[in-house]
């Protein structure tokens, strides 16, 4: 008779692991290739901030998101980043009320949080100015202190020609 050893539990841990690591890696081409195959529809993105959580995205073009969903955006020119597309939270629409006290920024009532007066790296930030969100804008806001949004001048009120579509986070 011929006697078989049983495996023992680093071989098993070791054989989990390449499984769970060749999931992994279709999963993430199957990604890939959908991005690539729906391009017209859907786009795949990388954050390049830490004002979001995550940092891979699946944005579906041209769908504008509600109140506190995700949304991807072409920012205005600003002194901070260029060719980088934003994903913020959208946080107000036309017809809402922003108002600004101070460095407070509210919105509908709902403080939203502080415009910083300076970068971290030294350059004067302007705060944007409170008033109605006009029609065909938007404001964005992420809840990171150091977010670039909608709270600022160089950013203001997104139009709705400045936006890609609704951001989903993959990772």
């Amino acid at each position: 008779m011929e006697s078989k050893e049983k495996p023992t539990d680093d071989h098993n841990r070791l054989k989990r692991f390449r499984k769970n690591l060749f999931r992994s890696l279709c999963g993430i081409v199957f990604i890939i290739l959908l991005g690539w195959g729906a391009s017209p529809f859907v786009k795949i993105g990388f954050n390049g901030t830490d004002s979001v959580d995550g940092y891979l995205f699946l944005i579906v073009k041209d769908v504008i998101p509600e109140k506190g969903e995700l949304v991807a955006f072409w920012p205005p020119e600003n002194a901070f980043y260029q060719n980088i597309w934003f994903v913020k939270y959208m946080k107000g629409k036309a017809g809402d009320e922003v108002v600004r006290r101070g460095q407070s920024f509210y919105i509908n009532g709902e403080y939203i949080g502080d415009a910083k007066t300076e970068s971290n790296g030294g350059v004067t930030l302007q705060p944007s100015d409170g008033g109605m969100i006009p029609k065909g804008y938007y404001s964005v806001w992420a809840q990171h202190e150091d977010s670039f949004d909608s709270r600022y001048k160089q950013i203001g009120w997104i139009p709705t020609n400045s936006i890609i579509g609704r951001a989903y986070r993959i990772l």
